[in-house]
């Protein structure tokens, strides 16, 4: 009853904090959380404090490795090294879950055995490379007994968000073209008067084909066709069944969020939904339908992304499947 109370008091408190620091957790970086805390009576001792260090590794945003030493005052130690889940990397408060195994060493028996521990808590951005954390756990081994910890967090080195595209400079001017003066004009002619021909009908002109398929949007990281995609995609079945001799040339365009690799893979699957859709739902032959993959090499909108521009009207711009229409 004490464990699930200490862990529904650190849930509600970790709510209750507003965001206002910004901050997030960096691909790459190293941490240092040097902390104190109290374990809680689950051996032949009374309650007893708790001081120890951490040191972690972040492999991605979400997942992290951390080993960590502690001591139980005039108990024993505990080391162990536990895989950590972040939920909100990108928010200045970040809830976590953890879990591993590692060794107590208890001096009363003069032994160490092996042992487990899972738990969770919240980090708090105070700064850039600054955090308050604190965290509840459950340790297992001959005994159980549960842990509660608070500290901070210092931050080291870790991928920096990609910087604002240099701006593209201006075309220069062409050179004024040299005055010509015009030549002497010649003597006139003495005028001949034409032979009446018969009068021509006008050639009619064919006017030139005109054909637009309009272009189709995605929501964040998706390739999946929203509603209003497939809509817009049944108007473009009919122009294309409408004009049999048309190939189209369907390209996938991303935002300027997330990695250039990740974007490029992200584009070519958004390109090939559509043209599964307008082989499967519209019936349109493959062989009048190619895809091509330009990632987020060509913005529609200018786009610097940051963790709170996702959704600005330039990233969703940026977000589509263009189609360049070849006629035969």
């Amino acid at each position: 009853m004490i464990r699930l109370i200490l862990i529904l008091m650190t849930v509600l408190f970790a709510a209750s904090v507003p965001a206002l620091a910004t901050a997030e957790i960096r691909e790459g970086s190293f941490e240092l959380s040097p902390f104190i805390g109290y374990a809680l009576p689950g051996h032949d001792f009374d309650d007893r404090p708790v001081y120890g260090l951490r040191a972690g590794y972040n492999f991605t945003k979400n997942w992290g490795l951390e080993g960590a030493l502690e001591y139980i005052n005039h108990v024993g130690e505990l080391y162990h090294a536990d895989v950590v889940y972040h939920f909100t990397p990108e928010q200045a408060f970040n809830p976590f879950l953890f879990a591993g195994v590692g060794a107590a060493h208890v001096r009363k028996e003069s032994g160490t055995d092996v042992m487990g521990n899972f738990g969770l808590g919240f980090k708090y951005s105070l700064t850039d490379k600054i955090a308050f954390r604190t965290d509840v756990r459950d340790v297992f081994t001959d005994f159980h007994s549960v842990v509660a910890t608070a500290g901070l967090t210092f931050t080291f080195g870790g991928k920096t968000p990609k910087a604002a595209p240099a701006p593209t400079p201006e075309p220069k001017k062409p050179e004024p073209m040299p005055e010509v003066k015009p030549a002497p004009k010649p003597e006139p002619m003495p005028e001949v008067k034409p032979v009446p021909k018969p009068e021509a009908k006008p050639a009619v002109v064919p006017e030139p084909m005109k054909i637009v398929l309009e272009d189709i949007h995605f929501d964040f990281d998706k390739a999946t066709l929203t509603k209003e995609a497939k809509e817009i995609l049944k108007k473009d079945v009919k122009t294309l069944k409408d004009n049999p001799g048309v190939r189209v040339q369907i390209e996938g365009h991303a935002c300027a969020h997330g990695t250039e690799a990740h974007n490029m893979a992200l584009s070519e699957r958004r390109a090939n939904a559509v043209k599964e859709y307008l082989m499967k739902d519209g019936g349109i032959s493959a062989d009048r339908l190619t895809t091509i993959s330009y990632g987020e090499t060509r913005l529609a909108m200018p786009e610097v992304p940051t963790p709170k521009n996702k959704n600005s009207k330039e990233a969703k711009a940026n977000r589509r499947v263009h189609f360049e229409v070849i006629i035969k």
